[in-house]
């Protein structure tokens, strides 16, 4: 986490007017400019106003005025190290994301615990709060959110611009409503409500959606135009993205594919009375139940132990549990050959429990180029989330970094 680096916070009354007036002029800049630019930047790292014009289409002079605007405002900060420019005139100075000033809050609500944090403008992880829940009832889980976000706010300094919220399940964006959270039994939840008096815009997803999103923006789908996430854990759903936009579907359904049948005809029914569905072989949940009641944890055991079971070599139990995860590897391989099929993606991303014994990743892969029509070896397209340890308070703030990088003077205006 780079929460462990020292930021000066530009600060003080004539700092903030200074930006505050720089967001002004921008104000008066074709917004769509601006969000260009801001892309490219954020895109390729440093990069020198002369390629920036190259690659936006813009003329040096229009880049040099919105960059400018961007540098008082705080967006955006100089290379302290000058390009080389072996042409005559001036040498070209880069300009980066600024990391020091913004912040975007980001708070993921689990099945287990909250996950709470904040990211800078390039959607690193600058600080994390972790805390197990108590009770599993909305409210609780709710203000044990707020007291997150509020110690982690203090704590940091920064200028938060937004915060992103999600958790499992079936989540309307649009109305900010947990319609259905199976795992922790909530309906007609408010998640708006975690981010308690801060002032702030906030944008609420379901999880999935919301790791979808960082993915293809800070993650393994980074470089890719047709990106497909698929989570499997203690929820299991998918996400399309096409040129960086996330499907929701009419109903804020999209993704839905935990009832998707994808085992033999076993009989076993999930809590829907589907029958041989992703959710009843292949969840965390699914997983876990099997394990304890085949005696291979102990009765309040959880993932974790599954796993460890499984690579103990010298227990007898090893075989079992590595059988029960290896399973579940190729039904969620099944479930990926069919959106391989349906989306013909550049990149699968995974991610979830399920990752938990990579060492199986490889069985996965099988199932899914068995059950693909067009592909017979599938290990460079199927591949592992590439958003680190810290990914769920990225995911969950992807929600709201998202909407400042289309539109990045919405959210600087809300201040």
């Amino acid at each position: 986490m780079t929460g462990e680096r020292s930021f000066e916070h530009p600060s003080g009354r004539g700092a903030s007017d200074q930006r505050r007036e720089a967001a002004m002029q921008l104000g008066s800049i074709r917004r769509s400019n601006v969000a260009a630019i801001a892309q490219v930047i954020l895109n390729r790292g440093h990069i020198s106003r002369a390629e920036i014009a190259s690659v936006v289409g813009l003329s040096p002079g229009a880049v040099t005025k919105i960059t400018a605007q961007l540098l008082k405002a705080g967006f955006i900060a100089e290379s302290e190290t000058r390009a080389t420019n072996h042409d005559l005139g001036r040498p070209r100075v880069p300009v980066g994301v600024d990391r020091r000033v913004y912040r975007f809050a980001g708070v993921h609500l689990g099945l287990r615990r909250s996950t709470v944090g904040l990211t800078d403008l390039a959607g690193d992880v600058v600080a994390q709060r972790v805390a197990e829940h108590r009770r599993r009832d909305s409210e609780s889980v709710l203000q044990e959110a707020r007291n997150l976000l509020a110690e982690v706010v203090a704590a940091d300094g920064g200028n938060v611009l937004g915060a992103g919220v999600c958790t499992g399940g079936w989540v309307d964006p649009a109305t900010g409503v947990v319609r259905e959270q199976p795992v922790l039994g909530w309906s007609d939840v408010q998640l708006r409500a975690a981010v308690g008096d801060l002032d702030i815009p906030v944008f609420v997803d379901s999880s999935v959606r919301a790791l979808a999103l960082a993915e293809a923006r800070f993650g393994a789908g980074r470089d890719a135009a047709n990106v497909v996430y698929a989570f499997v854990g203690n929820i299991v759903g998918a996400a399309h993205l096409l040129d960086g936009r996330v499907a929701v579907g009419r109903d804020a359904a999209a993704g839905t594919i935990e009832h998707l049948t994808v085992g033999p005809r076993s009989g076993t029914r999930c809590n829907r009375g589907h029958t041989d569905c992703l959710w009843a072989l292949g969840s965390d949940v699914a997983v876990v139940q099997k394990a304890r009641t085949e005696g291979l944890i102990p009765p309040r055991g959880q993932l974790e132990q599954v796993v460890a079971c499984s690579l103990r070599t010298s227990d007898p139990t090893a075989r079992r549990a590595e059988m029960l995860l290896r399973e579940r590897a190729r039904y969620a391989g099944v479930a990926v050959g069919v959106l391989l099929d349906i989306f013909d993606p550049d990149v699968v991303v995974l991610a979830g429990g399920l990752l938990q014994a990579p060492n199986l990743l490889p069985a996965l892969h099988k199932a899914a180029a068995e059950r693909a029509t067009r592909h017979s070896d599938v290990s460079d397209l199927v591949v592992p989330t590439g958003l680190g340890p810290y990914g769920l308070v990225r995911g969950a703030a992807s929600l709201a970094l998202d909407h400042f990088y289309r539109d990045p003077l919405a959210l600087l205006g809300h201040r």
